[in-house]
């Protein structure tokens, strides 16, 4: 599974830049470029109450979307380090999202 690190500072899931879920879905079917791509489990909002029992991990799984990564195995991420990052200040969609480790085939 993929080292993950997230800078979205304003996902309900970030804490210290790891994700308190167990897996996360990237996408963007037919993307061929990093901002084309997105963290579809980006949900804005301050870390919720329903994720503190789950401690946030640096390693999780990553289902992805983005079917021309060179990463994409059967819709599942194969990269060893996977960034997560905002395209702006004012992220409040995953679309403001993006995956810095897309590689297009």
């Amino acid at each position: 599974m993929p080292t993950l690190k997230c800078d979205v500072k304003n996902c309900s899931y970030n804490e210290c830049n790891y994700c308190s879920l167990d897996y996360i879905h990237v996408g963007k079917e037919g993307a061929t470029n990093k901002e084309a791509t997105c963290c579809e489990s980006f949900n804005e909002g301050e870390y919720v109450a329903s994720n503190c029992a789950k401690e946030p991990e640096e390693v999780v799984q990553i289902k992805c979307s983005a079917t021309q990564c060179v990463y994409n195995a059967k819709e599942e991420c194969r990269a060893e380090y996977v960034p997560i990052s905002s395209t702006s200040t004012a992220c409040c969609a995953c679309e403001d999202t993006l995956c810095e480790a897309f590689i297009s085939r």
